[in-house]
């Protein structure tokens, strides 16, 4: 929605149009796409798997909370906040990741 609202306050409706605003907008955008993707089909596999409830809803929020941190921080020029959402996304990726191999390799 934040892309969408970018282009409309700049009329611009294909591109980037040279607007920075626009481009940091359409990064945002996309880098949320590149790790959201991933990391909700390991959620989903890991519940398949038999994963306690508890579990898939402390991943989910670990993955909300860190996507949200790095697009705030990100848009709003907050660095501190942008790392916080890179490191604890990619600490939820690689955990998130290891407990899928073990719970698949461990499950008959």
């Amino acid at each position: 929605m934040h892309v969408s609202r970018v282009r409309l306050r700049h009329r611009i409706f294909l591109g980037a149009g040279d607007v920075k605003e626009l481009e940091v907008a359409i990064r945002a955008h996309g880098n949320a796409v590149e790790h959201l993707t991933p990391l909700l089909l390991l959620l989903v596999v890991y519940e398949l798997l038999g994963a306690r409830k508890l579990m898939v809803d402390m991943f989910g929020l670990a993955i909300i909370t860190g996507r949200i941190c790095h697009a705030a921080g990100y848009l709003g020029r907050v660095g501190v906040l942008q790392q916080t959402g890179v490191a604890l996304t990619y600490a939820t990726e690689a955990a998130l990741g290891l407990v899928v191999i073990m719970k698949a390799f461990l499950t008959k």
